[in-house]
């Protein structure tokens, strides 16, 4: 990989950093990150099904956003994107991974193993009803987002300051 293309993932990962940005501002307007102050959004309780679609689709688009950049980091650095039936899981692995000569880890394990219940959330929002959500797994991933997006963020600037080290940068 040519330095001028390093600089086309890093580009990338950087408008998806906005979209996360974005995606806690949202929260914060409902009084929801950092700290879960607010009791309704819209008139409707956290624990209505209303409200629990609304913060669902955040948690969902927010992981999105994050496999977003794996997805970048893969095709365009590894070369290698997971198939079949768990990708999304080898995905978020693959990050973990050191590859000598080529790139440094992504993500500590960490950071991948918090990540890792916002990705299953993330499959489970995709595949039941609205009104089958539980309220108290909602609340949970709501208080652990701010600990993982600031896990995130510090993965993703170290990976780039190593990344521009070891492409002379």
């Amino acid at each position: 990989m040519s330095a001028e293309e390093y600089l086309l993932v890093e580009a990338r990962i950087r408008k998806e950093e906005e979209k996360i940005k974005e995606l806690e501002e949202e929260l914060k307007k409902y009084d929801l990150f950092p700290n879960i102050t607010a009791e309704k959004i819209g008139g409707f309780l956290l624990s209505d099904t209303a409200s629990i679609r609304i913060i669902g689709s955040i948690l969902h688009d927010y992981y999105t956003a994050v496999e977003n950049i794996f997805k970048t980091v893969a095709t365009r650095i590894d070369k290698s994107i997971p198939h079949g039936e768990h990708w999304h899981k080898e995905l978020l692995e693959q990050m973990t991974l050191q590859i000598s000569g080529i790139r440094v880890p992504l993500l500590t394990p960490e950071t991948a193993a918090r990540l890792q219940l916002i990705r299953g959330f993330r499959h489970l929002f995709r595949n039941v009803y609205g009104f089958e959500l539980s309220s108290s797994r909602i609340k949970e991933l709501l208080q652990l987002l701010p600990i993982v997006s600031a896990l995130v963020k510090k993965d993703l600037q170290r990976f780039m300051t190593e990344m521009r080290q070891l492409y002379k940068l």
